[in-house]
């Protein structure tokens, strides 16, 4: 009689937790409260790994990609999996809430952000080229390099040089390499609006320096680079005001390095 009791509730319980996972996944999607998770905060995360999250995955290959979700959510049939995941912005942890929802036949049906901000940091680290133009007689191109990935937050040094930054000006250079005739190298720090103007100059211009010499030491002539820098007199973002942690995010395009080739 007693087997048969424990036998009935644990019955009830599988039910109820069957049915609960069964329920239907929301758009726009709830998030739960972060501090019921199961962690003590969150987890850095394989960025390489969730990049390749997308419709279609089974749980099984989310699984390997991303390991359990962070929250209840672990039962059979659950159409939704909510993770906390931690990135590196310079010296500051920042936090995201992330969901991956299930279809009917449980399969990945879409992804989402609770501060949608939070998607850049997966966005890959890229070195962006013009095409080249005309400058009077001379091709010109343009190298285009996000600080925050080039320095930690509000640095400028060598010792402060972050190792993606660091591969990917090690591409820009390797690609100065092969042009002929380069005979003017600028490069010119920008900041975005956040701080003051003085302090934004010198930052920018610290910058550009330390990236100067980053191109001297791997063998680039120095006789031909110069550095500026303007701080945030040149934004090319279209944001709202604040200094919102949404505001800084947005205002991320702001923060950039360019370096400017000239050939004879």
């Amino acid at each position: 009689m007693k087997n048969q009791r424990v036998l009935a509730m644990f019955s009830s319980f599988v039910a109820a937790v069957m049915l609960g996972g069964c329920a239907t996944a929301e758009s726009p999607p709830t998030f739960p409260d972060p501090q019921s998770t199961t962690l003590t905060g969150g987890t850095f995360v394989n960025v390489d790994n969730l990049r390749n999250v997308g419709p279609g995955l089974t749980k099984d290959q989310m699984y390997d990609l991303l390991g359990p979700p962070h929250f209840h959510e672990w039962f059979v049939g659950a159409h939704v999996w909510n993770y906390l995941f931690d990135f590196r912005r310079g010296n500051e942890v920042v936090t995201c809430q992330y969901q991956v929802q299930f279809d009917s036949h449980m399969k990945v049906s879409g992804t989402y952000w609770r501060d949608p901000s939070c998607a850049g940091f997966i966005e890959p680290t890229t070195l962006t080229t013009s095409a080249p133009v005309e400058s009077g007689t001379a091709p010109v191109e343009q190298f285009t390099l996000q600080s925050d990935t080039l320095f930690s937050f509000d640095k400028s040094s060598l010792d402060s040089m972050l190792p993606e930054g660091k591969a990917t000006l090690d591409k820009a250079i390797e690609r100065i390499k092969t042009r002929e005739g380069v005979n003017e190298i600028t490069v010119v720090g920008y900041t975005d609006r956040i701080g003051s103007a003085a302090v934004n100059e010198r930052l920018s211009l610290a910058r550009a320096n330390t990236v100067r010499a980053y191109l001297i030491a791997h063998g680039l002539d120095g006789s031909v680079i110069r550095t500026e820098g303007v701080g945030s007199s040149q934004p090319i973002s279209h944001c709202p005001d604040g200094t919102s942690r949404a505001v800084i995010a947005c205002l991320q395009s702001d923060r950039r390095v360019s370096i400017v080739v000239v050939k004879g």
